[in-house]
């Protein structure tokens, strides 16, 4: 049986056994789907990338700990969002500021199509709207864009969010509840109606 074939659990094995193509294999199933969700939560690709690599080179060192090799996702999603915190907190005010004044650069600009045009009737193109999700998304505080990131596009039950954030569930749905109407707040105010 090719590598391809195997399950995530039979790739952690071998992996713990000394495989690196095994190790490879779960790199390439997860990678886009890991660095979406790093860039979500910090908003620059190039950062993203790093606390990628970094996430996948910790996964490599401390696999052998996994107990429970069924919870190797949820596993490793925990390793890129405390990677990502640290990210947060070691932030300079200056890079913060420079980020804060491109993302309202970038929210102008698209807010000024979308009032030309919306007298018009017409509706957003995916791309632009797109654009003022993920702005919108910025705004909400770490834990609320977390939880909607990994309830809404990652796809996560509350429980393996819970797992994941450690933290109880009903916390989670609290987060999720705030973070989405706080959301449609912006998404509606930024757009002067709705969208």
């Amino acid at each position: 049986m090719g590598l391809v074939q195997l399950t995530e659990k039979d790739l952690v094995e071998r992996t713990i056994q000394g495989d690196p193509n095994a190790f490879n294999l779960l790199v390439s199933r997860w990678e886009k789907r890991l660095f979406n969700y790093i860039y979500r939560l910090v908003g620059n690709r190039d950062d993203a990338l790093d606390i990628c690599q970094e996430t996948f080179l910790k996964a490599y060192q401390q696999i052998s700990y996994l107990r429970d090799y069924k919870k190797f996702q949820g596993w490793l999603f925990k390793i890129a969002r405390n990677f990502s915190i640290s990210y947060y907190r070691s932030k300079n005010q200056s890079k913060t500021s420079n980020v804060v004044e491109n993302q309202q650069e970038l929210d102008n600009i698209l807010l000024r199509k979308y009032r030309e045009t919306s007298g018009n009737q017409r509706k957003l193109e995916p791309t632009e709207l797109r654009l003022l999700v993920e702005g919108a998304l910025n705004k909400l505080n770490f834990e609320q864009r977390e939880t909607v990131v990994l309830k809404i596009f990652e796809g996560f039950k509350f429980n393996e969010i819970a797992n994941i954030l450690g933290c109880p569930v009903s916390t989670v749905k609290s987060r999720l509840y705030l973070g989405l109407n706080q959301l449609k707040d912006i998404l509606m105010m930024d757009s002067g109606e709705k969208i």
